[in-house]
């Protein structure tokens, strides 16, 4: 895919919309958001991945590729199909997101709107079923944590861990779990295909996210174990994913994440990892591929090592991936992340198949607009400020040494970059670039600081993906202020 027409997009998570039960969902503040863009002349919103939220509230580390998070669901919208009498409020709205709390005042809301549809329509679930076959093997793996009280599937009994490669029985307790998770994806698919069919309606076209690789603690591994590099006996990883020592980490970085076992997956058409792209590109209009530089190389730590300073780089075989996967669906739109220090391999990978590549300005101003080094005003590529894993532009700047800071000032100052600061400027900077798209997060549009930076990489703690909006209040403003750059720089 080679973008052609120039767009202005925002990246704003599903989580942190403004919502009475403290984490966003698909109910109408993000109906709202829909009009605020494109009242402001933006027709782009770039989400996070919506899968079920795991280990560190990390919507890259989900229990499923497939799946969505069921705290997505919109309880206004099930009161609005009679499936809830009242539309129950909450008392305990905090400043950032809580996900225990909203989860435990939500689901049994949520169960009660079950039991009064199988009361209605018990046949619901086997259309669902037959249309989504994905979902048997998540609701049973979400049946069986839940039973296991949370704990990770390798240490689960034989017939739980092997479930899906066995008998796959359940008996009668389990099935209801099961039913009840089967419903929580229908309804869940429903609203989002109503919000997202909203979107294109107003000219708003939605960016979904696919990490690359998948949870360990997750129905896609323990459903499809043949597919990873895993220990016969403990099923643990034998190797697992991260990237070697460089500037920012002595040590590198180890991720934990199970690495795929690319000759199987070479045999059966490279099935499994297709139909995570292929499913996305059901629900979303656009797909950025996280860790792109993956499918040419990725790094292979050794599981017994506590760090990722020893490894080995292995070439994946990318373009039998792509050719086939674009011989599947030729019009699939990917935009290719690749970040980072990548050998030039990447590139004629990403290149050969016109995928537009990302221009992180944080990264790359320096080197583009003090150091003069060619390569960052392409057309075929997407503009960002800063990308999730970023500081939001405020605090990046607060944060910048004043020699340096003083070098951008200089050097937007000779380009003409209109506004009254810095800030402004660079978003001036942004939309006047050649790239296709500029896509630019809220708190940027809103001058946010550090305090709204939605995750540092490298970090599991209570602040990371917590960040949340907790009204619309000036968002309307700040996004019509921008609308004449928008017409200005030709993106509407």
């Amino acid at each position: 895919m080679k973008l052609k027409s120039r767009k202005a997009g925002i990246l704003m998570p599903i989580a942190s919309l403004p919502n009475a039960y403290g984490v966003g969902d698909f109910g109408f503040s993000a109906y709202r958001f829909v009009d605020l863009i494109k009242e402001g002349g933006f027709s782009l919103w770039q989400i996070l991945p919506i899968n079920p939220i795991a280990y560190g509230h990390s919507p890259y580390q989900p229990y499923s590729s497939f799946a969505i998070e069921p705290l997505y669901i919109s309880l206004e919208k099930l009161h609005e199909k009679g499936l809830l009498d009242e539309v129950p409020s909450f008392n305990k709205e905090k400043e950032r997101i809580d996900y225990e709390a909203a989860r435990a005042y939500k689901m049994p809301y949520l169960y009660e709107a079950y039991q009064e549809e199988m009361r209605r329509n018990r046949s619901c679930l086997r259309t669902f079923v037959k249309e989504h076959p994905w979902v048997v093997d998540y609701a049973a793996y979400m049946t069986f944590k839940e039973e296991e009280g949370g704990s990770s599937w390798h240490l689960w009994g034989k017939r739980k861990r092997d479930w899906a490669s066995g008998t796959r029985v359940l008996n009668s307790k389990e099935k209801d779990t099961f039913n009840f998770y089967v419903w929580l994806e229908k309804t869940l698919f429903a609203q989002w295909h109503e919000l997202h069919a909203y979107a294109k309606s107003k000219g708003v076209s939605i960016i979904g996210d696919i990490p690359f690789y998948v949870g360990f603690d997750s129905a896609d591994v323990w459903a499809n174990q043949k597919y990873f590099l895993l220990d016969k006996e403990s099923k643990e990883p034998s190797f697992v994913a991260g990237c070697p020592p460089d500037y920012f980490s002595k040590t590198g970085q180890r991720w934990g994440n199970p690495i795929y076992n690319w000759d199987l997956l070479e045999k059966t058409d490279f099935a499994f990892l297709q139909e995570r792209i292929l499913r996305s590109a059901e629900i979303y209009d656009i797909i950025r591929l996280d860790h792109f530089r993956a499918f040419d190389t990725y790094w292979k730590v050794p599981s017994s090592c506590p760090t990722a300073e020893i490894g080995d780089w292995i070439e994946a075989p990318g373009y039998a991936f792509f050719d086939s996967l674009l011989e599947r669906k030729p019009d699939l739109a990917i935009i290719a992340e690749d970040l980072g220090m990548l050998r030039e391999e990447v590139y004629e990978l990403r290149d050969h198949y016109h995928f537009p590549g990302m221009n992180v300005i944080e990264f790359t101003f320096h080197d583009a607009e003090i150091e003069k080094k060619e390569g960052w005003n392409k057309e075929n590529m997407v503009c960002y400020i800063g990308t999730h894993d970023n500081d939001p532009l405020k605090g990046y700047l607060e944060k910048m040494d004043a020699e340096e800071k003083e070098k951008w000032a200089s050097a937007l100052k000779k380009m003409k970059a209109k506004g009254e600061n810095i800030e402004e400027q660079l978003l001036y900077y942004a939309f006047s670039r050649k790239c296709a798209y500029t896509i630019v997060s809220l708190q940027d549009l809103l001058l946010l600081d550090s305090s709204s930076r939605i995750n540092e990489p490298g970090l599991v703690n209570e602040i990371n993906w917590t960040w949340r909006l907790k009204d619309f209040e000036g968002v309307e403003g700040a996004l019509l202020a921008f609308r004449h750059l928008i017409e200005e720089t030709g993106r509407i």
